[in-house]
């Protein structure tokens, strides 16, 4: 008995750092951190610290308030835990469980579970048991923490392209040796690839949403477009499949120094497809998403401010940028990763209990002039429409990039145009609300552009992948991201046969070919699945026995 009491003695005497009510502070962090390994290379990592520091503040906040109440350090911790777990996890959990009911009930729930859980922890007397619990929690929430430490120092390992020059390849120069600037003309049409994200095909909205969108289709097809039905994406990832799609051939690796992230939107920005256009002397426009890379070789790099549009000058060798009015004048040093990278803290407060003021916490933010929209801003995708005009006014015979990140989530407009703020998980029925209305400025961007052009331009409309929405079971959730909405209108000059099966590789060399006599090589027509990630190389597998459409 006494060797007993000894040894309890000894272990009450001896420090254990796991003892500790730690685990508010390390549950605080661990959604800011796996959001950020979520979206690595998408968001701005300097916030990163910042909202853990703002988090860790609160949280203390908090656990020093149960504190005052509860006079019990373990038991204030299991509170503030369990009071962090439910702001943290509210706006997933409306998302996944929820959608269909508006958010100020869903709030209000979660702040009477919240209410209930901290009644029934104040019910509890003993203090062993909070003691009891807090090693346990602890250690789950170390675990967590050093799950999202891994995963992020494996994607660190790589370079960003921000941090190299452009030595990957041909360097810009080389890849495009300058050469007088063409004329719109018959032989020389401007050509337009525009690229609505996430688009499914008119097949996909019917069967598994119940939409018809033969409205929107036949629209394009009375200005000339030629849809295709059967086309598909040859991988389900807006970055393979648009760097596949301008280089013409698969991606199965990466050669360079860069990141895959980085590589992609490099290959995207110097493509096989830019290259060769701007060899014929064809001006270079890219309409930045705020997604893809502005690209040294273009001639015109268009972002888009709350000041208006402006352009992005870059310099080949460090990869410094500038942005300059419409008399070219600079206006302000600004970094590269503007460009592509998105605030992570909307994204952050869209998880929490804060939801239903994320987009007005985002407008707060939103002050700089000078400072490019967010990527999901309504006004870039408003503005990018409406400076088309712009483009299609230009002498030269122009080859214009435009992704536009709709109707890819979050939704932010409602059928009528009004901006809605922004709903990542939304219904079904705010999808197809949304779709409608994005559905009236495709075809007045498609209006703009023929009716601005000299001669009858070439203009490609198609998604880099598919949606998922929709009721989707097993192997249909795979397959949907592979049909997308492809339409194409050429002058009445040129003809264009679409095989079958036709995938998006093959669209360049189909039209470039028929155009130029270009003499490019078609590509198979494999379908390639991700499991990995959409900048991962490493977990590719080929289903194109199971879903190509044939």
């Amino acid at each position: 008995m006494q060797s007993q009491v000894q040894a309890a003695i000894l272990r009450k005497s001896t420090p254990n750092i796991f003892k500790l009510p730690v685990h508010p502070w390390l549950i605080g962090a661990v959604p800011i951190l796996f959001l950020y390994s979520q979206n690595f290379g998408l968001v701005i990592e300097n916030e990163v610290p910042a909202l853990v520091f703002w988090m860790l503040l609160v949280t203390t906040i908090g656990f020093v308030s149960a504190y005052a109440i509860w006079r019990n350090a373990c038991k204030a911790a299991l509170i503030t835990s369990s009071v962090m777990v439910l702001f943290s996890l509210s706006g997933h959990f409306h998302s996944l469980l929820a959608r269909s009911e508006p958010l100020i009930v869903w709030t209000t729930l979660v702040l009477i579970a919240t209410a209930i859980v901290v009644a029934e922890l104040h019910k509890i007397r003993s203090e062993r048991f909070f003691e009891q619990v807090t090693t346990p929690l602890n250690l789950v929430s170390l675990a967590l923490i050093l799950i999202q430490v891994v995963a992020l120092y494996s994607r660190f390992a790589r370079p960003s392209y921000s941090e190299l020059t452009i030595q990957t390849g041909d360097s810009p120069s080389a890849i495009a040796a300058p050469r007088s600037k063409i004329q719109d003309s018959r032989e020389r049409p401007d050509i337009y690839y525009i690229i609505p994200d996430a688009y499914s095909s008119d097949i996909f909205l019917q069967s598994f949403m119940n939409y018809d969108n033969s409205k929107f289709t036949d629209t394009l097809k009375a200005r000339g477009f030629k849809v295709i039905p059967h086309a598909q994406t040859n991988y389900p990832s807006t970055l393979v499949s648009l760097a596949s799609t301008l280089n013409m051939r698969h991606f199965s690796t990466n050669p360079t120094e860069l990141n895959d992230f980085d590589y992609l939107r490099h290959s995207i920005a110097y493509s096989e497809v830019a290259r060769y256009l701007s060899r014929l002397g064809y001006t270079y426009v890219q309409l930045l998403s705020g997604y893809l890379f502005p690209s040294a070789i273009a001639d015109i790099n268009r972002d888009f401010t709350p000041s208006g549009p402006v352009d992005v000058k870059v310099d080949e060798n460090a990869m410094a940028t500038f942005l300059t009015d419409s008399a070219q004048n600079p206006k302000t040093r600004v970094d590269l990763r503007n460009f592509y990278h998105q605030s992570l803290a909307p994204l952050y407060f869209e998880t929490t209990l804060i939801k239903p003021i994320a987009n007005e916490i985002y407008n707060l933010l939103q002050r700089d002039q000078l400072v490019s929209y967010d990527k999901y801003a309504p006004e870039r995708f408003l503005d990018t429409v409406a400076e088309l005009e712009s483009i299609a006014e230009m002498p030269e015979a122009t080859f214009t990039l435009v992704h536009l990140l709709k109707p890819h989530r979050p939704t932010v407009f409602d059928k009528h145009g009004n901006v809605i703020g922004r709903i990542q998980f939304p219904s079904a029925r705010q999808h197809l609300d949304e779709l409608e209305f994005v559905n009236s400025k495709f075809i007045e961007m498609v209006d703009i552009i023929l009716d601005g052009s000299r001669h009858q331009p070439i203009i490609i409309f198609q998604a880099d992948h598919g949606s998922r929405f929709g009721a989707l079971r097993g192997s249909d959730r795979r397959k949907v991201y592979f049909d997308v909405y492809s339409a194409y209108a050429l002058p009445d000059q040129y003809s264009l046969d679409i095989p079958r099966p036709h995938t998006n590789i093959n669209t360049f060399p189909l039209i470039l070919n028929s155009v130029f006599d270009a003499g490019f090589d078609l590509q198979d027509n494999r379908l390639i699945e991700l499991f990995a990630g959409a900048g991962n190389f490493g977990a590719q597998q080929d289903v194109t026995d199971e879903f190509a459409r044939k």
